[in-house]
């Protein structure tokens, strides 16, 4: 509790000093977004903001949730979704399926595009299937993304895959950040950045099934998230360099999409404030500020 007052009281302080194949995405309990339970960081995203031709939510391109648990020496992560690990069968994408793209760890504190530009990002190749410029799956440094969005019957950018979305009676969201977060660009010819592009290999992961998953307390269902697969992957802890980062995810046509903003235990020391400070212009302190929540 006396954490939880000095974060809200920092958080005043910042407040007061600053065509496709492939249409699917989205919609559901963003209320529940952002929730700590039974060790888990849950971020839940909408329900109908996905597209599998004119159907809007439930197709296979549906996203529903992202889970992270921080063990004392290994990073969980965990996904809730109707698109199989091994992608979806399409003879209009670049290597005849269209998947997941690979989930990207942002420290910097600066946006996502300008994270990228700087090869400041981290990043997780999962899926053996996908197009990712890293050689192998595993866990990358010094990472640069890249978009694959047209090359997999995809959408331009996320202004165009929103007003599908709104015009298929869906609600986009992603997650942990609204839908209108300037953490992403969303107008004119802004591609979304979904791959690795460049990196170099710090560490391997290890697979998880939702059975290994369920043993480590993961409950999607109490959150509405009832994707058809559930599945996950493991890496050392020492992969990454710190616990206070925003993480994010899309499909390959960027269909969908989800963000999940780290679960802070304590008041960043001012040698790290600025980062802080800098999600805080992305609205991640209110977020940080509702992840207090436990369940």
């Amino acid at each position: 509790m006396f954490a939880l007052t000095k974060i809200r009281s920092f958080a005043r302080w910042v407040a007061t000093a600053t065509f496709t194949v492939c249409l699917a995405s989205t919609g559901g309990q963003v209320a529940n977004a952002g929730t700590l339970h039974n060790g888990w960081n849950y971020a839940i995203d909408s329900f109908t903001d996905g597209f599998t031709g004119n159907q809007v939510g439930g197709g296979v391109f549906e996203f529903y949730g992202m889970a992270i648990q921080e063990k004392s020496d290994r990073i969980v992560v965990a996904l809730n979704a109707n698109l199989p690990i091994t992608g979806f069968a399409n003879s209009q994408a670049a290597n005849g399926s269209v998947g997941w793209g690979d989930l990207f760890f942002n420290f910097s504190g600066q946006n996502f595009k300008t994270a990228s530009a700087n090869g400041s990002l981290f990043a997780v190749r999962f899926a053996e299937t996908n197009d990712s410029g890293a050689a192998t799956t595993g866990v990358y440094k010094n990472v640069t993304a890249k978009s694959v969005s047209l090359t997999n019957s995809g959408f331009v950018n996320l202004a165009q895959y929103d007003n599908y979305v709104a015009a298929g009676g869906g609600t986009s969201s992603m997650a942990d950040l609204a839908a209108t977060d300037p953490y992403f660009e969303r107008e004119g010819y802004a591609t979304v950045l979904n791959e690795i592009d460049s990196g170099t290999k710090v560490g391997d992961i290890s697979f998880l099934n939702s059975a290994s998953l369920n043993t480590l307390g993961l409950n999607f269902n109490k959150f509405g998230a009832s994707g058809s697969e559930t599945f996950g992957f493991s890496f050392a802890k020492s992969s990454l360099p710190g616990d206070s980062y925003i993480a994010n995810i899309f499909a390959e046509c960027a269909n969908d999409g989800i963000a999940i903003i780290s679960q802070a235990e304590s008041v960043p020391e001012p040698a790290s404030a600025l980062g802080i400070l800098a999600f805080g212009a992305f609205g991640g302190i209110s977020r940080l500020l509702r992840k207090k929540v436990n369940t």
